[in-house]
């Protein structure tokens, strides 16, 4: 069985490296822990993805003021 190339346009292979760029952390919280994450998330205008980012920085910002 022979190999085939990937032969996507060049944007698409930019926008794929790119991609791959990125983390990935997987989050499971309870049924009703996500349903009030996505509400908060909703009430703020934001992504869900954006809103928990947003939540780790304060929260990073914060333990290191703590220790210094």
């Amino acid at each position: 069985m022979a190999t085939q190339k990937y032969t996507g346009t060049e944007a698409q292979k930019r926008a794929s490296t790119e991609y791959n760029r990125r983390d990935n952390i997987m989050l499971r919280p309870t049924k009703e822990e996500g349903a009030q994450i996505r509400q908060a998330a909703a009430d703020a205008g934001q992504s869900v993805q954006g809103y928990v980012l947003g939540a780790v920085r304060v929260q990073m910002d914060k333990d290191k003021e703590d220790k210094a």
